[in-house]
């Protein structure tokens, strides 16, 4: 049996989102690309390169749509009611101070399958998403990080 993924609301509708699009490129554009590409080649798709990429995408979006589906199928939204604002857990907003620097940084703690570093979204398995569990407002964190050790003090915690 598969295993039970945690998923914030917002998560899973991007994963839900991303399912559709990979889909409808599955099985709506990459078809009619194909049938084109075919015309395109007289019967000899081996020097195609347009056909031979194609191929190669659509097995790879196979995989992916396969592994979304999965995920969806065994995901339980974390409902508002689990995500607390005392301490840091899954879907916590958290607002951090480097001690060092000054510098504020927002970060929503995630569990792995929606990381999203460009949104600040880390995981709860990260260095620093691992270092705040279970702290509270006003508590000071050491990450341990690749480059060495940062200090964070956690100015406030949300919900995401």
């Amino acid at each position: 049996m598969a295993r039970e993924t945690l998923l914030t609301r917002e998560g899973f509708e991007r994963k839900k989102a991303e399912l559709e699009a990979k889909e409808r490129r599955l099985y709506q554009e990459i078809p009619a690309l194909l049938a084109q590409a075919k015309e395109h080649s007289g019967g000899d798709f081996r020097e195609n390169k347009e056909y031979l990429y194609l191929v190669e995408e659509q097995e790879i979006l196979e995989r992916e749509v396969r592994a979304l589906r999965e995920l969806l199928a065994n995901a339980r939204i974390i409902s508002e009611d689990e995500i607390r604002t005392d301490e840091v857990g899954i879907g916590s907003r958290v607002i951090l101070k480097d001690l060092e620097t000054g510098e504020v940084w927002t970060v929503t703690l995630v569990p792995p399958a929606e990381v999203d570093l460009l949104q600040d979204r880390i995981s709860i398995d990260s260095p620093v998403g691992h270092a705040l569990l279970t702290h509270g407002k006003g508590k000071q964190v050491v990450v341990q990080a690749p480059a060495g050790k940062i200090r964070y003090e956690i100015l406030g915690i949300e919900r995401g």
